[in-house]
């Protein structure tokens, strides 16, 4: 790896572990570099501040987003759409057919937002999510771009 490629990964890590939420389990330095060093998978930094990101990945004719977060303090205030539009422009230009994603059945915010990118529930997922001392299910949702 060159030394500005190293330079360039600790400046994403670091901002990738700046983003507040009481929720996700940031990966490690290693697990993060190595999502990142796959020319298959997506991390999209919202601001040039740490205000959030998305992180996805391609496989074949469909990307697969793992997880969209934004920080805390700036939600709802357009930065998920906004991650949402640049991950629509890869795809196009990707020639990619369908976006998946798994979303927890209590978070109306987040669904709310796929639903305005005609994203659909296509399953669920049973207790798939773990937070707060309970399981959740989660929606298992896609957008057919074509």
């Amino acid at each position: 790896m060159l030394r500005s490629d190293a330079v360039k990964n600790d400046f994403l890590y670091e901002y990738y572990c700046k983003v507040e939420d009481d929720n996700e389990r940031k990966w490690a330095k290693k697990d993060f570099y190595t999502f990142i060093s796959n020319q298959d998978n997506i991390f999209i930094l919202a601001h040039s501040k740490p205000v959030g990101y998305l992180k996805a990945r391609v496989i074949r004719d469909e990307i697969e987003i793992i997880s969209i977060l934004i920080d805390k303090k700036f939600r709802k205030i357009g930065i998920g759409k906004s991650l949402m539009y640049k991950l629509l422009n890869i795809a196009l230009k990707k020639k990619i057919q369908n976006i998946f994603l798994e979303v927890s059945v209590e978070n109306l915010i987040a669904i709310n937002l796929y639903k305005k990118f005609n994203f659909i529930k296509v399953g669920k997922r049973k207790n798939y999510y773990y937070q707060n001392g309970r399981h959740l299910d989660a929606n298992i949702m896609r957008l057919t771009l074509f």
